[in-house]
């Protein structure tokens, strides 16, 4: 039987008035990769934060691991990758990555993990906006996670990236057993790299599937007007690109 890495059940987050999230629940079993999408201002960052015992629910719960948030927290389960990317001014990556790696060797393989090898001396600032989420990735693989939360990883990356950013993602799911939950609002590229979605906007109105969510009559309630969405096959040739509305 899989092992449950995340539940989320009945969670219900209001601020003040204004309720978020409600009535949240799904699970995420061991080494699965989930993408979270939905409008901005839908409550994708403020499910993140509950998940990471940042906020506390009004009503419902979060186990992780069968651990609260907090504890699952203490005791390094998770880990996180926040849309904003930190400056690290004059710092390299390998400098950066030994703030929290001091095994030498150990340090080496996660630059080789991520694809950083060759450009581990470059200064964090000289790099490309991918480049520079490896290197945070290293980051937090480097306290080895059961579970490993981001947040909008791909905002700032080119096109021609994403793919071998995914890539990263799934070797890294594949290689570790990591269980993976991403934010993203690229509904149409984001379906032909992960094992389930999950569309919130403030209510779940759908979880499962990937390519089931690509449905005109979902996609409308979930943004609240008729969307066209770029979507990216791996059945398909050439540009592998068509467009649903």
């Amino acid at each position: 039987m899989e092992q449950e890495a995340l539940k989320v059940k009945d969670v219900t987050v209001s601020f003040g008035k204004k309720v978020v999230l409600k009535n949240i629940s799904f699970t995420v079993k061991e080494g699965e990769f989930w993408g979270i999408v939905g409008p901005n201002g839908g409550g994708k960052t403020t499910l993140l934060r509950t998940i990471l015992g940042l906020i506390k629910p009004d009503t419902g719960f979060i186990e992780i691991y069968g651990l609260s948030p907090k504890e699952a927290v203490k005791k390094g389960y998770v880990g996180y990758l926040p849309q904003r990317l930190e400056s690290f001014l004059p710092l390299s990556g390998r400098e950066i990555l030994s703030l929290v790696v001091k095994d030498e060797e150990k340090l080496e393989d996660l630059l080789d993990l991520v694809g950083m090898s060759h450009k581990g001396d470059v200064p964090f600032t000289k790099l490309s906006g991918g480049e520079r989420q490896r290197i945070l990735i290293a980051m937090v693989l480097a306290k080895n996670p059961k579970i490993f939360l981001l947040d909008e990883p791909n905002t700032g990356i080119d096109i021609v990236a994403q793919d071998a950013f995914y890539d990263l993602l799934r070797k890294i799911k594949r290689e570790r057993n990591i269980s993976l939950l991403m934010v993203s609002h690229d509904v149409g590229v984001i379906a032909n790299f992960v094992d389930k979605i999950a569309c919130l906007n403030r209510t779940l109105h759908y979880e499962g599937d990937p390519w089931k969510a690509l449905n005109c009559q979902l996609l409308k309630e979930l943004y609240g007007t008729d969307v066209s969405v770029f979507v990216h096959h791996p059945e398909c040739k050439g540009c592998h690109v068509f467009r649903i509305s």
